[in-house]
């Protein structure tokens, strides 16, 4: 366990510019090289720009690298950033030969600034790393259960009708297939949720080029991803998505204990979804591709029940369907139900959540390099 708890109002930021200042001067404050990517067209409500700012640490021809990412979904970037700050303070003496360090940092800086899991078009970049020239089947419930989520009044979501049409789905198809339904993503209800687009966006095209220009010389590569929702309050799930025959799912289980194995029962129907179009595996392909070993996860840090987080998933949205301009109030309030259910505001799950994340960390080290000495 690492002492994190004083710094904590340090790490855990209040806003999109706080925490990519912080990025920024601490990567300068230890020389660490720092590329950033300014979105070509949509800035944060004060002008500021929208940027995906990524940094190296360790030598550029690196044969072991760990690649972490953070804010995939925007109001999860918190946390991400704030793993990713905890660790790097800690670098000042690092002096690695063999092993590099590649921070990925807001992902989603749209969703981050506006406090949406979805990015400017409102696709869930999470779904959206899939071959377009493709056609991507959709789930047969997509349809029905969209609409049924979709339900609203000028006020919010339409709770009861949206509950009452879940249930008679459920009842009638099943509670698996209804959460397939959601998680899985979409690609034909551009207003819903989990949306994954038509196109693959400019964070997708971003962060694949920082993947495919840093990863050359890599031999072995972990990767991790990190975000919160799914799992035990304060408490890290992982979730590997390799299949569990392969040598880089034994390996995550080695490094990461039988957790691993374990990740399953923190989905309400007991079994994990058929995700499409994940970052992780796209992160993944690139580094195989290169010639590289993988072993990589997803790491959730738990906050609340699965259906507080659905309703998170509903006002979400809402709030990016309703064109309305005079319900400014109702939308902050809106808005702040959305943090909280991924950003909660509580100095005992912060700490848990990096004390964890430091332990991770070091074990996916250890793992890539165990003579590495820094």
């Amino acid at each position: 366990m690492h002492d994190t708890e004083l710094n904590l109002d340090y790490f855990f930021s209040s806003s999109y510019e706080e925490a990519r200042k912080k990025f920024l001067n601490l990567s300068d404050k230890l020389g660490i090289t720092i590329f950033s990517f300014q979105h070509p067209s949509i800035t944060t409500e004060s002008g500021d720009p929208l940027t995906i700012d990524a940094s190296w640490l360790g030598p550029r021809d690196a044969k072991n690298v760990l690649v972490m990412l953070s804010g995939t979904h925007g109001p999860e970037s918190y946390t991400g950033s704030a793993i990713q700050l905890s660790w790097l303070q800690q670098q000042e003496k690092f002096t690695s030969s063999s092993l590099a360090v590649l921070n990925i940092h807001g992902v989603n800086p749209y969703g981050w600034a506006f406090c949406s899991r979805t990015n400017e078009n409102n696709v869930d970049l999470n779904r959206n790393f899939v071959d377009f020239e493709y056609l991507i089947e959709s789930h047969p419930l997509t349809k029905p259960i969209q609409e049924i989520l979709s339900q609203s009044t000028e006020n919010g979501p339409n709770y009861i009708s949206i509950s009452f049409g879940l249930i008679k789905s459920i009842l009638k198809n099943g509670l698996k297939s209804v959460s397939d339904s959601i998680s899985n993503g979409q690609y034909i209800c551009p207003e819903g949720i989990g949306y994954g687009g038509q196109t693959n966006q400019w964070s997708n095209k971003i962060v694949t080029k920082i993947l495919k220009e840093n990863l050359i010389e890599a031999e072995q590569v972990a990767i991790i991803d990190w975000h919160t929702g799914i799992g035990d309050y304060g408490k890290p799930c992982l979730l590997c998505f390799d299949d569990p025959s392969t040598p880089s799912y034994t390996r995550a289980c080695s490094w990461w204990s039988k957790g691993v194995d374990k990740s399953n029962q923190s989905y309400v129907s007991g079994k994990r979804p058929d995700y499409q179009g994940l970052l992780i595996n796209s992160a993944r392909d690139i580094a195989l591709n290169h010639g590289a070993t993988t072993t990589s996860a997803v790491i959730e840090f738990g906050t609340y029940g699965n259906l507080r987080m659905l309703n998170a998933l509903i006002i979400d949205r809402w709030l990016r369907s309703f064109k309305g301009d005079d319900r400014k109030n109702i939308k902050e309030i809106h808005k702040k139900k959305i943090l909280d259910s991924f950003y909660p505001d509580d100095s005992s799950w912060r700490a848990s959540v990096l004390n964890h994340s430091h332990r991770i960390i070091d074990e996916a080290i250890d793992g890539l390099n165990k003579q590495c000495d820094y």
